[in-house]
């Protein structure tokens, strides 16, 4: 015998076959080194069930780069990662992270637009277009070192110096602040966050199309009233000189996901 349907499950059904599910995207964390782990945890715990619309992945191999639709290039030491990427041959090399992160022909023999991608500390020294190992007296940016390992990935316009706030013992926690005119999804992910530095770089210089998303106060290092720079972003890249993986707070984990992944901010 036929069984028999309300209305309201007629549009209950309806309305399930009419909405498509969510897309999913594959968001890569480079694993060669550093706090890839934290970064996993920390998206598999973002609010919202935005984690359940990401499949995260750890990437070591060209293959893996290639599924992903954003990758995170998380801290821990730029040269290691320099010397470890290419260590085979299918694993991955800096010059596949910069077709990446600028476009190309990827090792599968497809052409990508460039994809979004997160630099944390280490990570934002192998995205930033000048790498200097000290500044001046008042912070002049000193010319760029070339280091024997290779060059940076680059893409993102800005001058950072590595060790700005010193070596391992002058690590520190301290908030941070977004600009005061900053929109208010960046002031929400940023004002006040509890970030982690160690070892830590700090960007010297912005260039055009790159937007400052904090400073950071600090009673040696301070840059004017308006503190120094550790976080910034262009349309395509991101970057913290801190470890936001290290903390359990997710707001600049979900900032991320909904700028750059989703796009809904």
């Amino acid at each position: 015998a036929p069984v028999a349907h309300s209305d309201l499950d007629v549009l209950e059904l309806a309305m399930t076959i009419a909405q498509p599910e969510s897309k999913r995207h594959t968001l890569g964390i480079l694993a060669l080194q550093g706090a890839f782990e934290e970064h996993q945890a920390s998206f598999k715990h973002l609010p919202n069930g935005l984690g359940e619309r990401l499949d995260v992945i750890e990437v070591r191999k060209t293959e893996e780069l290639n599924k992903c639709d954003a990758l995170v290039i998380p801290g821990g030491e730029s040269t290691t990662m320099k010397i470890i990427a290419g260590m085979d041959e299918r694993s991955v090399t800096m010059e596949h992270l910069k077709v990446f992160v600028h476009g190309g022909e990827g090792s599968d023999g497809v052409t990508r637009k460039p994809r979004p991608v997160w630099g944390t500390c280490a990570g934002c020294i192998l995205l930033s277009g000048d790498v200097v190992n000290t500044v001046g007296g008042k912070e002049d940016v000193q010319p760029a070192k070339r280091c024997k390992y290779g060059d940076p990935v680059g893409g993102l316009d800005v001058a950072t110096c590595r060790n700005f706030f010193g070596r391992q013992a002058q690590s520190f926690e301290a908030p941070i602040s977004a600009p005061a005119d900053a929109a208010e999804a960046r002031q929400s992910a940023f004002n006040d966050f509890p970030a982690v530095f160690i070892r830590a770089p700090a960007i010297l210089r912005t260039g055009d199309g790159v937007r400052v998303l904090a400073r950071v106060a600090h009673p040696s290092r301070c840059s004017g009233d308006e503190g120094v720079i550790v976080a910034a972003e262009s349309d395509q890249i991101m970057v913290t000189t801190f470890h936001p993986e290290l903390v359990q707070d997710t707001r600049i984990h979900r900032y991320f996901v909904e700028r750059f992944l989703l796009k809904c901010i």
